[in-house]
């Protein structure tokens, strides 16, 4: 054979391994139990070929360092587990809703047992073993690992689901996974019908260089009415929100004890501000302002003589404005003030339960209700949308000293963040949703792995 036969043969052979390596995709069915009510897929060649696009196209990035540096001796998962090509989360009906399960195969037995023992798992029984330092527990079968976010008192509802996967073999539908593989991005959640959706529904999320797309399609129950608004904002505020009133079957999902915390947190009862004679809310927070303030403190000298002493403090606080509009706030106003939550002064009723800045409360006119602070000034509306639900929100316009009060995991994941809009409009029966999640203008990765 010629050389240049050879060559085309290698060629040949080199696209096909390629086409295998980083496109042809293959996924088990026998990994979700058919009682799953919601599975969420990661497409991992679809993201590690959309990061590696990424990496090649930025050559900012490129670190050449890092293909010599030494590799680690602790083991990964990546080393105890084989990793699919698409990794399978899934919910069980009737399962607390923080439960989750997905079916990995132990890849190599020597660097599983170290991994055991770096993550700190302990042995419950001849199936189960314990990481309380993680909040992960494993159920092994032969080469297969169930695993869950489940605690020891949740540990019946892991043996349920093992049972299903291992004895019953009693799997969730072939078009169930389908739905979520066939949508073809980086990450799809599948739910099934239930007592709030009329028929399934897939949300997808797929990143890029420059943004998060999240988008999907619902079609609630009949009884779950949503109703759209036009809703007026300005596109240079810190954040701009506005959502229509729920209908009664939406509001019922919301159990006591969630009205209760929400009830708590707002330091007003729920139910008697979100009524049903309401059309709708919408929240401006322009910024976040500084004002300086000064206290005098008095301390004495050797010789006990009274030294004043003046004490500059830099405040920060939101401007904002809080509207409800509907046929009821006349009811609303008198609610507060029977409870309590408005005080008279010089500059209005001072709207009492937020501590952040003083706040006064008024009625604009017999169908609108403000609660607004002191320190707000209006900026001019640009920007309209019917909806029943928006928030666009600018993170870079949050100052840099506030962000420290976020919990480090959330810190890192919007670090790199310029905004967040999410919308929800409607379409006849259908309720269409979508979110989007902007990069800063540099060329720093999105998302880091």
């Amino acid at each position: 054979m010629s050389k240049k036969k050879w060559a085309l043969v290698l060629l040949a052979g080199l696209l096909v391994f390629g086409y295998i390596k980083l496109f042809y995709k293959t996924y088990s069915e026998t990994s979700i139990a058919k009682s799953a009510d919601c599975i969420v897929v990661v497409d991992v060649k679809r993201i590690i070929n959309t990061v590696i696009w990424n990496y090649i196209t930025t050559p900012s990035q490129w670190k050449i360092g890092k293909l010599f540096s030494k590799k680690s001796d602790e083991i990964s998962l990546k080393d105890m587990f084989v990793l699919p090509d698409y990794i399978v989360a899934f919910h069980a009906n009737n399962q607390p809703a923080d439960i989750w399960y997905t079916l990995l195969t132990i890849k190599d037995k020597t660097d599983f047992e170290k991994g055991l023992l770096q993550f700190k798992f302990e042995k419950i029984n001849d199936h189960e073993q314990i990481s309380r330092v993680y909040g992960i527990r494993f159920y092994l079968q032969d080469d297969q690992v169930l695993v869950t976010t489940a605690t020891d008192a949740d540990a019946a509802y892991l043996t349920t689901i093992a049972k299903e996967l291992f004895v019953q073999k009693s799997y969730a539908s072939k078009a169930s996974i389908s739905k979520a593989i066939d949508a073809k991005s980086h990450l799809a959640v599948y739910l099934a019908p239930n007592r709030f959706l009329q028929t399934d529904a897939v949300i997808t999320a797929n990143f890029n260089k420059t943004k998060i797309d999240v988008s999907g399609n619902i079609i609630p129950g009949k009884q779950y009415v949503f109703s759209e608004s036009n809703f007026s904002y300005s596109s240079a505020s810190l954040c701009a929100s506005g959502f229509t009133q729920p209908s009664p079957a939406v509001f019922a999902l919301l159990n006591e004890a969630g009205k209760g915390k929400i009830s708590t947190a707002l330091n007003v009862n729920m139910d008697s501000v979100f009524k049903q004679s309401n059309k709708y809310y919408n929240l401006d927070l322009s910024a976040i302002v500084q004002r300086t303030d000064s206290a005098i403190t008095y301390t004495y000298d050797d010789e006990f003589n009274k030294v004043e002493k003046v004490v500059v403090n830099n405040i920060q606080e939101p401007a904002f404005n809080f509207m409800i509009t509907g046929d009821s706030v006349s009811t609303i106003y008198t609610h507060l003030q029977r409870n309590n939550k408005l005080e008279k002064t010089v500059a209005g009723n001072l709207f009492t339960p937020m501590p952040l800045v003083k706040s006064y409360c008024s009625i604009k006119n017999e169908k609108q209700l403000a609660i607004t602070a002191s320190n707000y000034t209006s900026p001019a509306e640009d920007k309209s949308v019917n909806a029943i639900l928006f928030l666009n929100l600018a993170l870079t316009k949050i100052p840099a000293n506030l962000q420290k009060y976020l919990p480090d995991a959330l810190m890192q994941a919007i670090s790199n963040l310029a905004a967040v809009k999410v919308l929800a409009t409607k379409n006849n029966e259908q309720v269409k949703l979508s979110a989007v999640f902007e990069k800063k203008g540099n060329e720093l990765p999105l998302i880091k792995f």
